[in-house]
């Protein structure tokens, strides 16, 4: 439960880190999970019944899928505040 404690709060760092550009949260996301998920292989190999749990792949695309709804409700905040900062204005032609 710690370890997985941890690993929620690292996974907030690029979040975070990049807030304001959707496109930068996703990339730094999936980057970070690509080398989770690497290492979770590898002690996969060291540790047999590790992959029982959860695969490599499975861990991999629960990290893009987080952080591909973390940027996609980034980018909604951005557009509803840059709609409210400036409101359309309706024209009659």
């Amino acid at each position: 439960m710690i370890a997985g404690a941890a690993i929620g709060v690292l996974m907030l760092l690029p979040f975070f880190s990049f807030l304001g550009s959707p496109a930068r949260i996703f990339i730094s996301g999936v980057i970070a999970w690509t080398i989770l998920a690497l290492a979770y292989d590898v002690m996969e190999i060291l540790f047999g019944r590790l992959e029982s749990r959860l695969g490599a792949f499975h861990l991999f695309m629960l990290g893009t899928v987080v952080f591909g709804v973390l940027a996609v409700l980034d980018w909604v905040a951005l557009l509803l505040l840059s709609a409210r900062r400036s409101p359309a204005v309706a024209t009659r032609r």
